[in-house]
């Protein structure tokens, strides 16, 4: 019987390994935009060298971006995907970061295999390569 239950329960917990999925990005760079107090958005900044490493933990729904300040992201609703003229899919979701702000992530992946992050809120915008 002891050898049944312990079976039984490495059974469950390889099932519970198998579909766990997380997803890990290295980010190479970063580039941002931010809106005035008048509502007009400035253009893209110039890219800047990064090393920050993104974890999409699938499961649990959160986002985490290791930058030079943790950002947190937990996830309450897919948007969906959307194709865009050059041959690109976005994925969005509506996100609450780690002071309670709603903003959006969104995951792009270009035609060309290029992925993008961006992370946008109301006033700000900022995108990793």
């Amino acid at each position: 019987m002891k050898k049944l239950f312990t079976l039984c329960v490495a059974i469950v917990c390889s099932s519970l390994m198998i579909h766990a999925e997380v997803l890990k990005f290295n980010a190479t760079s970063l580039a941002y935009k931010s809106q005035n107090n008048y509502g007009y958005w400035s253009d893209w900044s110039d890219w800047s060298d990064c090393n920050i490493l993104v974890v999409w933990n699938v499961d649990a729904e959160r986002i985490d971006i290791y930058s030079a300040s943790a950002q947190e992201y937990d996830i309450y609703d897919y948007s969906g995907e959307t194709y865009d003229d050059n041959g690109g899919t976005t994925q969005t979701f509506k996100c609450i970061d780690a002071e309670g702000m709603r903003c959006e992530v969104r995951f792009r992946h270009q035609s060309d295999g290029q992925w993008q992050l961006y992370v946008d809120y109301a006033d700000v915008m900022w995108v990793y390569n």
